[in-house]
């Protein structure tokens, strides 16, 4: 009878906690929605989204929400995101591809015509414009409110920021491997639209992820973006990147710019400028693939992985300016 009575009374705990987790699980989901950033309010999960920057649709492969996209603009062209049909342009989606694919959300940069906005939301298609960040401040704030809009209040919004800060510490991984007493020079330069040479200007986010590569920038501090031909021809960076051919071209026609060691030693990667519009996946991605290229000896794809950077790292001597200790 005793042996009856405890095992009742055990069945009666289980039942009991059993209840209590459901409500705790209960209580969590409940926390994730509504989900409130400025003037928008979602109040369930998107299960299928649209994105129309090319910079957000890197942040939300990076925080692991790119399996939602179904919808993607002709400005979002990395490679990774090409199996995502397009819909149009950012600044001209197609609205009957936006509701035919059964989007709950579209991400913007740039706010959409008013017509474009009322058909979707007419559709039952909400549309959520955000800024792109200037600074890692708003960074880590972007990071955090696609995070939460994506996967709620608790768990999309610690995804977010474990992200952020796996992107930043990856970076900082890459960089802390090269040895401190080897030195490299290097710039970046592009054509701004009246074909006037421009590098990344110093404060900009663009500036401060360049620095991650292990080069000294000399434009480090740059204010404006035209660039300072007789500094350049000073500073004869050993290593160049640049946006497009045209860069190339208009320092070897200049025959001062032309004998720089970055020309003549071959020390020159493209970069579209593109690339440093996208903050997560192609900003880990290439910021390895600089570091690589200047400071990584006969290394491949499959080699140097970077998670194996630290044992990769071998530096070349051409080009190198060794401090000595």
């Amino acid at each position: 009878m005793f042996k009856k009575i405890v095992s009742l009374i055990l069945c009666i705990c289980l039942v009991a906690v059993m209840a209590l987790s459901l409500t705790a699980c209960k209580g969590d989901k409940s926390n994730e929605y509504p989900v409130t950033i400025g003037d928008v309010t979602i109040q369930d999960e998107p299960l299928n989204i649209v994105v129309l920057s090319d910079c957000f649709a890197d942040i939300v492969s990076y925080i692991g929400y790119d399996v939602k996209m179904v919808g993607r603009s002709v400005e979002i062209d990395q490679e990774f995101l090409s199996v995502v049909p397009l819909v149009g342009t950012a600044s001209a989606p197609n609205t009957e591809a936006i509701i035919s694919s059964e989007t709950d959300l579209v991400i913007t940069e740039q706010a959409l015509p008013e017509n474009v906005t009322a058909t979707l939301t007419d559709a039952g298609v909400q549309v959520l414009t955000l800024k792109k960040p200037t600074s890692f401040e708003e960074l880590s704030s972007l990071y955090v409110n696609l995070g939460t809009v994506l996967g709620g209040n608790v768990t999309g919004k610690e995804k977010g920021k474990n992200a952020y800060d796996e992107l930043t510490g990856t970076m900082s991984d890459f960089k802390n491997a090269i040895p401190s007493n080897v030195v490299k020079t290097a710039c970046y330069l592009y054509f701004n639209e009246n074909y006037e040479l421009c590098t990344l200007t110093s404060g900009s986010i663009e500036h401060e992820f360049f620095s991650y590569c292990g080069a000294i920038n000399v434009f480090d501090d740059q204010e404006t973006e035209l660039v300072d031909l007789e500094l350049l021809k000073i500073s004869t960076p050993t290593y160049i990147f640049y946006d497009d051919e045209a860069v190339l071209t208009y320092l070897s026609n200049d025959s001062e710019l032309a004998n720089m060691s970055a020309l003549s030693n071959g020390n020159t990667m493209q970069v579209k400028k593109t690339q440093f519009s996208r903050m997560g996946t192609t900003y880990e991605e290439l910021i390895y693939k600089m570091i690589e290229f200047m400071f990584i000896e006969e290394a491949t794809a499959d080699e140097a992985t970077p998670d194996s950077i630290d044992e990769t790292v071998q530096l070349t001597s051409e080009n190198t300016t060794v401090i000595a200790e």
